[in-house]
């Protein structure tokens, strides 16, 4: 009865390194907002998550246009947000170049 229904889950699809995504226009502009936190962790988060993203043409012009805010990034006191930044950026350089 009432009682199996509440254990029949649907399997977890979040990825504990990642940060969730949003769909369509929203998933960069979201992604950027969590890049504000003071949590290195949820920052290195959303930084994997953008990484995944920029494979595709719209996400990439958006993170371009956020440029500015991976800047500050670089001068992150936590070293790991400074290198999931480099990354991230390396990844956009080659994407816009790679047109």
């Amino acid at each position: 009865g009432k009682h199996a229904q509440n254990n029949h889950r649907a399997p977890s699809v979040m990825d504990p390194n990642r940060a969730p995504v949003a769909f369509g226009r929203r998933a960069v502009p979201q992604l950027f907002e969590q890049l504000q936190v003071q949590d290195p962790a949820h920052k290195v988060r959303a930084l994997t998550s953008l990484c995944d993203l920029v494979h595709e043409p719209e996400r990439l012009y958006q993170t371009v246009t956020g440029g500015e805010r991976l800047q500050v990034l670089l001068q992150d006191d936590d070293a790991a947000v400074r290198s999931k930044t480099c990354e991230l950026l390396h990844l956009v350089m080659n994407h816009s170049i790679g047109r």
